[in-house]
C-alpha cells in the first residue's frame, strides 16, 4: 500500500496532502512532531499542519508503525536566498513557542556531548580500518572535553536543521519551513549556531563573520540573546559540527568537519565574540 520512502505527496479528490510514514521512528518520537506542528499551525507559523483522522487522532498505524497526514506546502526550493529570511523564520519560531514545552520531549535528540559520542561510537563501526576508527574517536573525545556549555542556557523548541532544502519560497518570500524530523526541545542557542553553520559558513571555506552578524541582528528582532548565550555561541557552533561528525564519522566529509573545528580552535572564544558582537 505505502512505499518505503518516509514522505510522499498524496493527490486525492479533496486536494493534495503530505503523507509521512515513521517506519524507523518510535511512536513517541512521532507524537512530539505532530503535537508541535499542530501548535505551530495554531500560531499561523508556515509549517505543515497535521490533520486529525475521523477518530480525532493525529497518528494512524500501518504495520504497527505510526503515520501522519499533513497539509501540503506550496513553494519552490531556491539555490540563491537571502539568509535574513532564515534568521527571521528561526527567530519567529522561538518567539511564538516561548514558554511552550511540547509533550514527549524525552523522545527527541538532546544534541549534546553524550548524543554526539553515542552516534560516533555507533557509526565508527562502518569504518573499515580499525586504527582509523580509533584515531577519529580519540580526536573527537579530546575535543568534546574542551567544550564549555552551561546547563542553564535558555531552552525551547528548536528546528535543529536549517539546511537550505528545508525552506520553500514564492516570489522571493519564504512561505514554508519543512522537515521537523530533527526538531527537539533543547538549548535555543543550538538553532542559532545551526543557522550560522549553514548560512554563514561556506562548506570548504571559513566562517563569514559579516554574514553571521547580520543573521544575529535579524534574529534579535524576535528574541534577544542573553549574555551567556553570546559568550558560549562559540562552543555551541562547535557542538553543531560535532553532531555532524557523530553522524558521519565514517564518511568522506569527516576531514572537512575536523578542519572547521581546528579553525575555531585557532581563534579564541574572545576573538570569536568580538568579531560577531562588537
Amino acid at each position: 500500500m505505502f512505499k518505503r520512502r518516509f514522505c510522499e505527496n498524496l493527490e486525492t479528490t479533496k486536494g493534495k496532502f503530505a503523507f509521512r510514514y515513521y517506519e524507523t521512528r518510535p511512536e513517541r518520537y512521532a507524537l512530539f512532531e505532530v503535537y508541535l506542528l499542530e501548535h505551530l499551525a495554531g500560531k499561523r507559523y508556515p509549517s505543515p499542519a497535521p490533520i486529525r483522522n475521523k477518530n480525532g487522532n493525529l497518528l494512524g498505524k500501518y504495520k504497527q508503525k505510526p503515520f501522519a497526514i499533513f497539509t501540503f506546502m506550496h513553494g519552490r526550493h531556491k539555490k540563491s536566498v537571502d539568509p535574513i529570511l532564515i534568521a527571521k523564520a528561526v527567530g519567529k519560531l522561538h518567539e511564538i513557542t516561548a514558554g511552550y514545552k511540547p509533550d514527549y520531549c524525552a523522545a527527541r535528540d538532546t544534541y549534546d556531548q553524550k548524543s554526539c559520542w553515542r552516534n560516533a561510537i555507533l557509526n565508527s563501526r562502518k569504518i573499515k580500518s580499525k586504527p582509523e576508527a580509533k584515531q577519529r574517536l580519540e580526536w573527537l573525545k579530546s575535543e568534546l572535553r574542551k567544550l564549555q556549555l552551561p546547563v542553564d542556557l535558555p531552552k525551547g523548541v528548536c528546528h535543529c536543521d536549517t539546511h537550505p532544502s528545508n525552506f520553500l519560497y514564492i516570489n522571493g518570500k519564504l512561505v514554508a519551513v519543512l522537515d521537523f524530523d530533527d526538531a527537539s526541545y533543547v538549548y535555543l542557542l543550538y538553532d542559532i549556531a545551526n543557522m550560522i553553520y549553514f548560512w554563514a559558513w561556506p562548506d570548504k571555506a571559513i566562517i563569514k563573520f559579516d554574514k553571521a552578524k547580520k543573521l544575529l541582528e535579524e534574529y534579535s528582532k524576535y528574541r534577544k540573546l542573553t549574555s551567556p548565550e553570546k559568550e558560549y555561541l562559540y562552543d555551541m557552533l562547535k557542538m553543531v559540527i560535532f553532531m555532524s561528525i557523530g553522524w558521519f564519522i565514517h564518511a568522506n566529509d569527516y576531514n572537512n568537519e575536523q578542519r572547521k573545528i581546528e579553525y575555531l580552535n585557532s581563534i579564541s572564544r574572545k576573538d570569536f565574540y568580538n568579531r560577531i558582537f562588537t
